[in-house]
């Protein structure tokens, strides 16, 4: 009977259309690979929509056989790879339509059903294939388009004057290679390890996902209303039972047992609140009084967005508690995009700098060993996001000043005013040599360098033939240190004569260079890792004006980053403004 069934179903199969070869249900490997070699070396087409060169070096690796089956029945790996890829919630809007999840299902299904003809078990397999690739390319590429997104920052530069810059880094892997790994081992695992992101805690953000999308389906943030003043320690106001539900929501605040009930509060909240309500700073009751425990739990949500942790409760707080838990949901997936844009290899000791935080951290051992506020450029003078490595430290410092700056800021005024430069310290050279032949600013025609195009009333500007080099002082906005890697946008960390922008919370000022608080500081940790620089010396130097530059033994990565959510290191969920305006213009081109 069971001969009998064999022989039916291969009579009864043999009719399909198949152009490749017999369509034999127990057709043996050297059958499946006759006929993938004859897909891939002949023009024929296989009823698939899938590119033929990008998938031809997987098989060639693997004499054409079949991949993700083991004698006719589909391996677990093969699993593995759809349920990794269709959960991938940073390309989930994508991946029906780009990766053919749907065809794939398709033929899952009648692979459960009955036994798959040979064509098939050819499209099943080269689909699957396909999606490993266009997968892995979205792992370690990034899902953004990113030539638009390049063109994006070149129409800042062409319409507001504004020099935008991001390198992005791909994981270089060998994906053929590290597929025939992964199958040998049967753990889809092994090609994440390698080219997924790398970044600190990336995977408890991943992870946090799951929390936000929880209370979307929980009905969102509830929404706190507005006030016309700050709400100060022991005012009172109706808006407070709003407040203390949207702490809880956010685990800001303690769920309360004994006083007051979340059930209570959800109770106030049913109330519709007048625009202007009279009470509003009444002391009606304990209910609505902004008391200590809130005052902490405000202090807290401030402390993660990045606001002033001051516990007073003012429109900025309120804007902020009022950003819906959907656009933070978009806002962590488009930050755990830009991680896959990142170096895998982040460095056994290096530094980071991430832009809308402020902030510089340095890591030994992947251990935060030291952390500085940092000055970034401002909007129209954004710091580039890259990595390099820091290779060089200079002691009272020259400032060589940036053509850009001399075009668009210095020519201006000496065309106003000749003498500009007198009290500056500011000498105007041959060349960038200090000892180049100095000119006076008083006989030049600064007019010839300063233009408008007044057919199209937009500036130009002509080179300046002359080098303006600052000396070293307290004039001088470098201050007395720079932390050098030579980069083709010529920033670089450096001290500042501006030390009163460190108060701000807000600190985008510069013209992209980063200004370090307490250089001294990181001074001496990279002293503590280096033999070639001694501290002491250093601040021997350091009481001179004479420029000195030290070649470090070590040079030390250095991330230059743009990130507006991640998770900390006590697993606390930060989130920053974007400053840039960067979070919105990628969110539209990732998919």
């Amino acid at each position: 009977m069971k001969y009998l069934l064999i022989i039916f179903l291969f009579i009864t199969s043999s009719y399909a259309n198949i152009e490749l070869s017999t369509t034999d249900i127990n057709a043996t490997q050297p059958e499946y690979s006759q006929s993938m070699q004859k897909y891939f070396k002949t023009n024929q087409k296989i009823g698939i929509n899938v590119r033929k060169k990008p998938l031809r070096p997987y098989y060639k690796r693997n004499q054409y056989q079949l991949l993700w089956f083991e004698q006719n029945e589909l391996s677990p790996i093969a699993q593995d790879l759809l349920e990794v890829a269709q959960s991938d919630k940073i390309i989930s809007k994508n991946i029906k339509d780009s990766f053919n999840i749907e065809t794939i299902e398709d033929l899952l299904f009648e692979h459960k059903s009955r036994i798959l003809t040979l064509k098939e078990h050819l499209q099943l397999d080269l689909l699957l294939t396909n999606l490993y690739d266009k997968y892995m390319n979205s792992v370690a590429r990034g899902s953004i388009d990113w030539s638009a997104f390049k063109k994006k920052l070149a129409s800042l530069m062409e319409k507001r004057d504004i020099m935008a810059n991001w390198e992005k880094y791909s994981a270089k892997v060998n994906k053929p290679k590290l597929l025939q790994e992964t199958l040998h081992s049967q753990d889809f695992s092994h090609s994440m390890q390698l080219t997924d992101h790398s970044y600190p805690n990336a995977d408890k953000l991943y992870n946090q996902l799951a929390y936000y999308e929880n209370i979307v389906k929980d009905g969102g943030y509830i929404k706190v209303p507005t006030l016309k003043k700050s709400l100060k320690k022991g005012m009172s106001s109706s808006i407070v039972p709003f407040l203390r539900e949207r702490l809880i929501q956010s685990d800001d605040l303690a769920v309360q047992t004994d006083e007051i009930t979340t059930a209570g509060a959800q109770d106030t909240m049913q109330e519709p609140l007048a625009p202007n309500v009279e009470d509003e700073y009444q002391q009606v009751s304990n209910e609505n009084t902004y008391n200590d425990e809130l005052i902490e739990a405000v202090k807290s949500f401030q402390k993660s967005h990045g606001l002033a942790v001051d516990g007073v409760c003012g429109p900025d707080t309120i804007r902020h508690l009022n950003i819906s838990v959907e656009s933070k949901i978009d806002q962590i997936k488009v930050n755990l995009e830009r991680m896959r844009w990142m170096p895998r290899e982040l460095g056994k000791d290096y530094l980071i700098v991430n832009i809308p935080d402020y902030n510089l951290r340095y890591f030994k051992n992947e251990k935060e060993m030291l952390r500085l506020p940092v000055v970034v450029g401002t909007k129209k003078h954004p710091t580039p996001i890259f990595s390099h490595r820091l290779s060089t430290i200079v002691l009272n410092p020259y400032w060589r000043v940036p053509k850009r700056i001399v075009q668009r800021e210095i020519i201006p005024k000496l065309v106003r005013n000749s003498s500009y430069l007198s009290n500056k310290d500011m000498n105007i050279h041959e060349n960038w040599d200090t000892k180049s032949e100095i000119y006076e600013p008083t006989d030049i025609n600064w007019t010839q360098f300063a233009q408008t195009d007044l057919q199209k009333k937009e500036k130009f500007y002509p080179d300046v033939p002359y080098k303006f080099i600052q000396t070293p002082g307290k004039k001088n906005p470098l201050g007395k240190m720079k932390f050098m890697f030579y980069n083709k946008y010529m920033v670089y960390l450096h001290d500042t004569s501006a030390k009163h922008i460190f108060n701000r919370r807000q600190r985008a000022y510069s013209h992209g260079c980063i200004r370090v608080f307490n250089p001294y500081k990181l001074l001496k940790t990279i002293a503590n890792e280096d033999k070639k620089l001694d501290y002491k010396e250093a601040k021997e130097i350091l009481k001179d004006v004479e420029q000195t530059e030290i070649s470090l033994n070590k040079k030390i990565p250095i991330h230059i980053v743009y990130l507006t959510a991640w998770m900390d290191d006590n697993d606390v969920m930060q989130f920053r403004d974007d400053i840039y305006g960067y979070d919105k213009m990628q969110e539209k081109l990732l998919y």
